[in-house]
């Protein structure tokens, strides 16, 4: 898995939940098809997008502002996870972590992570974000020594 940083300015990240758990869903293209022909957008909001699988799917192209939380789409990425409740996967989590760290060490640890929540009334992306990847009350995801697994989060799920 490769990130490189956008030349567009970046300051914050938003994650996302598709709100789906359908099998015919698990897919940026699925995804996209929706966000194209019903929502009448240019493209997929998010610019990756992750399976139950854990499977990492590149959306939109980094260099275009996402549509992914109205009103705060400008300096910001978007990352969406497949699923909805307690439908998420430790594949997902796993992937989802490797993908916010090197998207933060691109940063240098300057680029807030946000949950669609904290700027929209929903409950979005449904799973607790901020323990799952070291979030601080600022939003700043603190860079987490290679040993750390999840432990702690995936406690609290049962995994």
């Amino acid at each position: 898995m490769k990130f490189k940083k956008p030349k567009r300015e970046i300051t914050e990240w938003f994650l996302h939940h598709s709100a789906t758990d359908k099998p015919g869903h698990d897919d940026i293209g699925w995804v996209r098809n929706l966000h194209v022909n019903q929502n009448g957008w240019d493209d997929v909001s998010y610019h990756y997008f992750i399976n139950s699988k854990g499977e990492l799917q590149i959306g939109r192209d980094l260099e275009k502002i996402p549509a992914a939380q109205a009103g705060h789409n400008t300096n910001t990425g978007a990352i969406c996870l497949s699923g909805v409740g307690s439908s998420f996967t430790l594949a997902q989590f796993k992937t989802l972590e490797k993908l916010c760290n090197k998207i933060n060490k691109a940063y240098k640890g300057e680029v807030k992570f946000k949950g669609h929540k904290e700027v929209y009334a929903t409950e979005c992306p449904h799973y607790d974000y901020k323990a799952l990847l070291g979030i601080s009350k600022e939003g700043f995801m603190h860079l987490l020594p290679p040993w750390w697994e999840l432990s702690q989060y995936l406690k609290t799920l049962g995994l």
